[in-house]
Formats: structure tokens, C-alpha cells, sequence
């Protein structure tokens, strides 16, 4: 039996129409493709022909993207990381190519938008590592202030069953430890949490182990997985909570 492919070609034809779009504004075409930021806007790519050659930019929508989410701060870097990844040049504002082969355009078109795309995603996760940071910082001020500023080590490494990690806010009494690391809200941070203290629980004369977040009632269904491997506490919980949690160390 043969099938007619030919609704099916149509009908991905007409997706792919969807999908891409094309619009010229004066002398530069701009192509719109399913590329997605954080934000979950499409990336749009300005392409403009001199002679045989095409320029090739994002026209700042990235650093427009990483202002609207908050992370201006950390795109910089983050854009010339990322264009340097992709083979392309940032001068600043914009991700672009500047001599693109007009029978290339589509492989630069797409380095272009990836490149654009990555620079926004990579300042989030920069972003949020530095609020973790900060909420670390706050962590250690609690601990310090319950258990004795001498007792407790802002960073530290502790041998877990396969490897040795860098635990943060370790309290070390009578020979014992725990750690109270805090966890922020976005998937990286719990995964990696997550297998940090898995190792370290398995390891010889465990240290109690404590995932410190924002709120309980916030946390998500990845996030409540950290309770087999931690306890898991509010950053303002009780000195009383913060004693108990550390008993091992006790």
C-alpha cells in the first residue's frame, strides 16, 4: 500500500511558514525564527547586504531580553562568552557577524540567535548564582550569630562516599559538623544540592545536612525531593529549629 505524503509535506510546509517569518524595514530584512528566550520571546535576526557580504545582527534584543528579566548586570560578560562559543562578535550591545557569505546566511542567521538567545540565559543563571550567594551570606550571619562565629566556617570541603565538595555555613562542634547550605528556587540549584548531598550522606561520620530555603510553603515538587537526602528549613526559622537540625553536631 503506498501512502500520499503530500497532505502531510503541506501541512509541514505551512508549519514551517508559521514558524519563520521574514519583514523588510528599508534596506534591512529581519527573520524572525523559533529560537526562544527565558522569556519565551522568539529571537529575530537583522540582516542587512553589502556587496556579496551580509551583517548579521541581533540588534541588542538580547541585552533588551537580560534588562526586561533584571540581569543587566551580568549580560556583558555573559554576551562575549557566549559569542566567542558561537564564532561571532559583540560589540557591546549587539551580537553580530560583520562579513557573512551571502551563500552561508543561513548558518550565521542561526549562530546569531543562538548566540543571543545563550548570552540571555547564561546572565539569568549568573543572576541567580549571585542571589544564592547572597542568601548564603545571610545563612552564614544566622548560624554564626546561634552557634558562635568561631565555630562555623563560611566554606568548607567535606569528603563525601565518591568526591569532595565545597559546603558552605558548616558548623563544626565537639568534632561533628552540619551544613546548612541555602537552596535557591530554580532547577539548577536543586539538582545540584541535591547530588552533593547525596555523596555526603553516604560518607564516613556524615555531617547533618540542611537545605535552607526562602519558604517551605513555596517549594515545588522537585524542590520537596531535597528532604530525602536533607532537612529542609526556612531561612527564618527558629534559632531553636537551627539547633535541633544540628544535633548530630551537638
Amino acid at each position: 500500500m503506498i501512502t500520499d505524503t503530500r497532505p502531510l509535506k503541506a501541512a509541514i510546509a505551512t508549519a514551517i511558514g508559521r514558524l519563520v517569518s521574514v519583514r523588510t524595514h528599508g534596506e534591512a530584512t529581519v527573520v524572525s525564527i523559533p529560537v526562544s528566550y527565558p522569556s519565551g520571546a522568539m529571537a529575530a535576526v537583522h540582516v542587512s547586504l553589502s556587496g556579496d557580504k551580509c551583517f548579521v545582527s541581533d540588534c541588542a534584543l538580547g541585552m533588551r531580553e537580560s534588562e526586561m528579566a533584571g540581569t543587566a548586570d551580568f549580560y556583558d560578560g555573559a554576551a562575549k562568552e557566549a559569542a566567542a562559543w558561537f564564532g561571532v562578535g559583540y560589540d557591546g550591545a549587539s551580537v553580530f557577524a560583520a562579513s557573512a557569505p551571502l551563500d552561508r546566511i543561513e548558518g550565521v542567521i542561526v549562530a546569531i540567535a543562538n548566540a543571543s538567545v545563550n548570552a540571555v540565559a547564561r546572565a539569568l543563571y549568573r543572576a541567580l548564582e549571585a542571589k544564592d550567594r547572597q542568601n548564603n551570606t545571610l545563612v552564614y550571619d544566622v548560624v554564626s550569630e546561634i552557634f558562635g562565629r568561631v565555630n562555623v566556617a563560611k566554606k568548607q570541603e567535606l569528603i563525601g562516599h565518591d568526591a569532595t565538595w565545597e559546603a558552605r555555613n558548616v558548623v563544626s562542634i565537639n568534632g561533628k559538623k552540619a551544613v546548612f547550605e541555602f537552596v535557591g528556587e530554580h532547577g539548577n540549584a536543586i539538582a545540584s544540592k541535591f547530588f552533593m548531598f547525596s555523596d555526603l550522606s553516604k560518607g564516613h561520620n556524615a555531617p547533618s545536612l540542611n537545605s535552607v530555603v526562602n519558604s517551605i510553603e513555596r517549594l515545588t515538587a522537585k524542590a520537596q525531593m531535597l528532604s530525602d537526602v536533607s532537612n529542609i528549613m526556612a531561612i527564618g526559622a527558629s534559632p531553636d529549629e537551627f539547633r535541633r537540625n544540628a544535633s548530630v553536631a551537638a
